[in-house]
């Protein structure tokens, strides 16, 4: 399997955390919905939420409040500061516990006995884990009965009644996969493909028993931008300014990288970003915001009871 690791995040200094969590939004609720549900229509419980790859904690927080006891762990410091600086409360009004742990030692974490986590999430992380290690870890603290859901939000497209939708289009996809695409790692290109390839427990080496296949579900949302439902985006569309999308933009790995290696264009007329911007806004009219949305993988695995 191609090496995924991403170092970015994990290096980040306590500035870039704080600009990554006040640009990253949360997710949309309909993707709570979808795991909370599968979650307890499988008769899972909801005592100890674990939340892999958590970051600076946005879907840690918003899945706490149906959960006694709630940990978000991250391998970035830097992350896991911010996470605490933020903060969050479980359903009791008590402290979310944020940990410093890699997806690949979670079973190490301080506290967390063996077979104890009713729900294990990641949101938008998986991509980066060494997925042999995490499902035999999965495999260690998840409980008999008890879910794992990972899930994506891939790409951006505009939504369909955008003015000159596709010019705009075409400015989204060029920038992601001509001008970024020099910057991508295997990571990237996971999450860009909706999860259809990331290492499954049944056909990672040795194999992980524990998640049978029978009881694996899969949702995908809005691939390559066609609204499954004709109407809006599953993972919720954004009204975004230009300035907002500029500075989330500022967050995304490949454009950290593509920074790392042009640093006398960053803040330039010809920074990636900034040249983005430029053509989007062209296209749009001079207009100064989009609504714009992504597709949305959702993977369901049940531990054997």
């Amino acid at each position: 399997m191609a090496e995924t690791a991403d170092p970015t995040f994990r290096s980040y200094s306590a500035e870039e955390a704080k600009l990554y969590a006040a640009s990253r939004l949360s997710y949309s609720q309909n993707i709570y919905n979808k795991v909370l549900d599968h979650h307890a229509a499988t008769g899972g419980e909801f005592d100890l939420l674990l939340d892999v790859g958590c970051g600076p904690g946005n879907a840690t927080r918003d899945l706490s409040l149906s959960f006694d006891r709630t940990i978000g762990s991250d391998p970035g410091v830097q992350m896991i500061e911010a996470a605490n600086a933020l903060g969050g409360k479980i359903k009791s009004g008590k402290d979310i516990e944020f940990v410093v742990a890699a997806a690949e030692e979670i079973s190490q974490i301080k506290g967390l006995e063996p077979a104890s986590v009713d729900l294990l999430t990641s949101a938008m992380a998986a991509h980066w884990f060494d997925m042999t290690k995490f499902w035999a870890e999965a495999a260690k603290v998840v409980k008999p009965g008890g879910t794992v859901a990972l899930w994506t939000c891939a790409s951006s497209f505009a939504h369909p009644s955008t003015p000159n939708y596709e010019k705009v289009q075409e400015v989204l996809l060029r920038f992601e996969r001509e001008t970024l695409a020099p910057y991508e790692l295997p990571g990237n290109r996971l999450s860009m493909e909706m999860y259809d390839n990331l290492p499954l427990p049944w056909n990672v080496s040795p194999l992980v028993k524990d998640f049978p296949q029978s009881e694996y579900v899969k949702h995908d949302y809005d691939r390559e931008g066609v609204l499954s439902n004709g109407v809006d985006f599953f993972g919720g569309g954004d009204f975004t300014t230009l300035d907002e999308e500029s500075k989330g933009l500022s967050t995304a790995s490949m454009v950290t990288r593509w920074r790392a290696a042009n640093p006398e264009l960053v803040g330039t007329d010809k920074d990636a970003v900034r040249v983005f911007i430029r053509e989007l806004r062209e296209a749009l009219g001079g207009q100064d915001w989009i609504l714009r949305g992504t597709g949305t993988a959702i993977l369901l695995f049940k531990k054997s009871a």
